[in-house]
């Protein structure tokens, strides 16, 4: 493992990947590695590969700019071959998963939070992207399964009650830590949450 975080570090300084995405990309690697018993494509075998395909799910994650035609050199395999890497990729770790807030309420037996994590959820995604913009970054996508997990987390804990966490980790590969890293910084601007709400409901003028 820390061979392949010394690589994942090499390239993306060659890369010139931002501090974001290479932080994304290690653990995209940890999953992979995680879950090397569910696949037997070659090209995965090869870690300048799976170092490659990390980084490019990274930058797609946070929509950031990759010279494509370096990263291919840098892999060291044929077009063609790497785009199939890169699907068998995607599909191991279901990065691809688009389900809606509802789906999710409804595989997960929570229904009684969606619509509280619906909201967090946007009001999450609205506050990030605009501290994104006012610093001059390009938006985020937090359409993806971390997100939306985190937020229904979020809503069962402001309404003192538990979802089961690991489930949502079982199911798309994600971490426990990071779950709980984004659902605390979504609880954290609950009086935001708050107060936006009840000038909606206000009566106006």
């Amino acid at each position: 493992m820390d061979a392949e975080r010394q690589m994942i570090d090499n390239f993306c300084g060659k890369l010139n990947v931002v501090k974001v995405s290479k932080r994304a990309a290690q653990f995209y690697t940890q999953l992979m590695s995680a879950s090397a018993g569910r696949t037997h494509h070659p090209s995965l075998q090869h870690p300048q590969v799976k170092a490659c395909i990390c980084i490019e799910l990274a930058s797609r994650q946070h929509r950031l700019p990759l010279e494509k035609s370096f990263l291919l050199k840098l892999a060291g395999i044929p077009q063609k071959q790497y785009k199939t890497a890169f699907a068998v990729s995607e599909s191991l770790l279901k990065v691809k998963n688009n389900a809606t807030m509802q789906q999710l309420a409804v595989q997960f037996s929570c229904s009684n939070y969606v619509s509280k994590a619906t909201q967090i959820h946007s009001f999450y995604s609205n506050k990030i992207n605009r501290r994104q913009k006012e610093m001059g970054h390009e938006p985020l996508d937090l359409d993806g399964p971390l997100y939306k997990c985190a937020a229904f987390i979020a809503a069962a804990k402001m309404c003192r009650s538990r979802t089961n966490a690991r489930e949502f980790c079982t199911t798309f590969s994600l971490s426990t830590g990071q779950l709980d890293t984004i659902s605390k910084d979504m609880i954290s601007f609950k009086d935001e949450m708050k107060e936006q709400q009840s000038h909606k409901h206000s009566p106006r003028d």
